[in-house]
C-alpha cells in the first residue's frame, strides 16, 4: 500500500510552489522531501514536477494527481470533524435488548426518558428473555439479570443495580393455610415458578446467623412472565420469589405480604454488557451511563 504521506507532501510542495518552502512548513530537510517526491513518481511511472535549479512547473498529470490527493485531504479532514461531532454531542441508532418484564416494570420509562434527553439518538429495542449474541446479531448493548458470578470474560459488564428478592403471597393465602415459621414448611404449599418446565424448581435461601436452606416444591403456574407471577400471587395461587422492587407498591398496600421475612432468596444483578470499552460509541456510552443514574434513584425499602 501507497503511504499517504508522500500523497500529502507532494500537495504542501506544490501549494508552497517548491521543496525549501514546503520543507519549511513540514519541519523536514529539503533533500528528504525531494528523494520522497522522486520515489513516488518512480512508483507511478510519471513525471509530476518539472524541476531545475531556476524553475519548478507541475505537469499536466501532475495537477490531475494534485487534484484527487487535495480531495482525499479534504475528506480525511472531514472524516476526523465528524467523529469529533460525534464525540461531542451522542447521535445515532443504538440496538438493545432487554428482558420483557423488566422493560415493562423499569426500562420502558428510562428509555423514554433518555430519548427526551438525547434527541439525537434513536433506539432499537428487541424486548427478549433469550440469551443474545452481541457480537454476531449487532446488538450494541444488552439489559441482563442474574445472580453472581458472571461468566461474560469477552463481554465489558457494567453494573446498573443489585436488587434484593422475596417470598410473597397474599394475605388469604396466608389465612387459609398459616403463616409459616421454617423454611421447610414451604415445601408443602402452592408455589408459582419462574423458568420453564424443565427446570428444577427451588428456593434458595438464606437465614439468621448464617444459615442455609433449599425448598424444592412443585409450581401451580411456571412462566417466564414475572407480572404473570405477580398477579397469581395476588389472587391467592401460591407462594412466589420476586424482586423486591416490583412488589414493593404491593407490599406497601397490603395486596402482598412477605413470607419468612428473615429468609432471603439469593440477590441478582441488572447489569448491560457490551462487546468492548474500545471504540465504544458516545451514543451507547450516554445510555449506560443514564440507565445507571436511574437504577441508583431507586430504593428498596
Amino acid at each position: 500500500m501507497q503511504d499517504l504521506n508522500d500523497f500529502v507532501w507532494f500537495v504542501k510542495v506544490v501549494d508552497y510552489g517548491g521543496f525549501a518552502a514546503a520543507g519549511r512548513a513540514l519541519d523536514l530537510p529539503k533533500s528528504r522531501l525531494s528523494r520522497r517526491i522522486a520515489q513516488l513518481e518512480e512508483r507511478l511511472g510519471v513525471r509530476l514536477i518539472h524541476r531545475t535549479t531556476r524553475q519548478f512547473t507541475v505537469t499536466e498529470v501532475g495537477q490531475t494527481f494534485y487534484q484527487h490527493c487535495k480531495a482525499m485531504m479534504v475528506e480525511a479532514e472531514a472524516a476526523e470533524e465528524a467523529v469529533a461531532a460525534l464525540q461531542a454531542e451522542p447521535r445515532g441508532i443504538v440496538r438493545l435488548t432487554c428482558p420483557v418484564t423488566l422493560l415493562h416494570v423499569h426500562v420502558g420509562p428510562m428509555l423514554a426518558r433518555f430519548m427526551a434527553r438525547y434527541p439525537g439518538i434513536n433506539l432499537q429495542l428487541e424486548a427478549t428473555n433469550r440469551r443474545v449474541d452481541l457480537v454476531g446479531e449487532g446488538i450494541d448493548v444488552a439489559i441482563r439479570v442474574r445472580p453472581r458470578p458472571f461468566d461474560d470474560s469477552d463481554l465489558v459488564l457494567r453494573v446498573l443495580a443489585d436488587r434484593g428478592h422475596c417470598l410473597v403471597a397474599s394475605p388469604a393465602l396466608i389465612a387459609r393455610l398459616g403463616k409459616p415459621s421454617m423454611p421447610s414448611e414451604l415445601s408443602a404449599w402452592p408455589g408459582l415458578s419462574m423458568g420453564e418446565g424443565k427446570h428444577i424448581h427451588k428456593w434458595t435461601l438464606s437465614g439468621p446467623d448464617g444459615a442455609k436452606a433449599e425448598v424444592h416444591y412443585h409450581p401451580r403456574l411456571i412462566t417466564t412472565d414475572m407480572l404473570a407471577l405477580r398477579e397469581a400471587a395476588m389472587a391467592g395461587i401460591g407462594v412466589v420469589q420476586l424482586p423486591i422492587l416490583m412488589v414493593k407498591d404491593q407490599l406497601a398496600s397490603g395486596e402482598l405480604v412477605r413470607v419468612l421475612e428473615a429468609w432471603e432468596p439469593r440477590r441478582e444483578v441488572i447489569h448491560a454488557v457490551y462487546p468492548s470499552r474500545r471504540g465504544l460509541l458516545p451514543s451507547v456510552r450516554a445510555l449506560v451511563d443514564f440507565l445507571t443514574e436511574e437504577y441508583a434513584k431507586m430504593a428498596e425499602d
